[in-house]
């Protein structure tokens, strides 16, 4: 039938079938129309504050256009740029400005667009994929400074932080893909 969707036709499987795809926060909660332009560093707490519509509670007709998509063609998202090691870090999700300085501190994170992301999942009903927590081209920069020794314990605990954080909740994980660039360097 032309009214059936992605998802209608995966629930009918015989085997578990995911249809997902990568969510980003910005066109999940914003609408086409808006932007962050007048929401200075538009965070996802930014923007709940302009009155974006809340997913879970707002009518599936008044969601951004990519939210409705998502909801009637998917039964999985990935979330897949801002669960990498730098954008946890070092420079996202922070705010979502190009002015806001780095945050260089081992340690340190900020998972609140990722909370944002796996919250609306959940109240969706939607599967959850986490990638990747280990990727070359993300790695944050203060890795270069360390000896192999110390490498080798801040990637574990980054991938043991990351994964308990969200225990229970993302239970499909890349952890790690492409650690090493192509010359062998970090």
């Amino acid at each position: 039938s032309s009214d059936e969707t992605l998802s209608s036709i995966a629930s009918r499987c015989c085997k578990r079938v995911y249809i997902g795809t990568a969510v980003l926060p910005k066109p999940l909660f914003l609408h086409d129309h808006q932007d962050d332009k007048g929401i200075p560093c538009a965070t996802i707490s930014t923007v709940e504050q302009h009155q974006i519509p809340d997913p879970a509670t707002t009518p599936t007709h008044e969601l951004p256009q990519y939210t409705q998509t998502i909801l009637s063609e998917f039964n999985s998202i990935v979330i897949e740029h801002h669960l990498k090691w730098s954008p946890l870090v070092h420079t996202l999700p922070g705010p979502i400005c190009q002015s806001s300085p780095p945050t260089m501190h081992l340690g340190k994170y900020d998972f609140s667009h990722v909370d944002a992301m796996v919250d609306f999942a959940i109240q969706h009903n939607l599967h959850i994929k986490g990638h990747v927590l280990v990727w070359h081209v993300t790695s944050p920069p203060f890795l270069e400074e360390m000896s192999p020794t110390q490498v080798r314990e801040a990637v574990k605990r980054h991938i043991f932080t990351t994964m308990n954080y969200f225990k229970g909740r993302i239970k499909m994980w890349d952890v790690v893909n492409e650690s090493l660039a192509s010359d062998g360097t970090l």
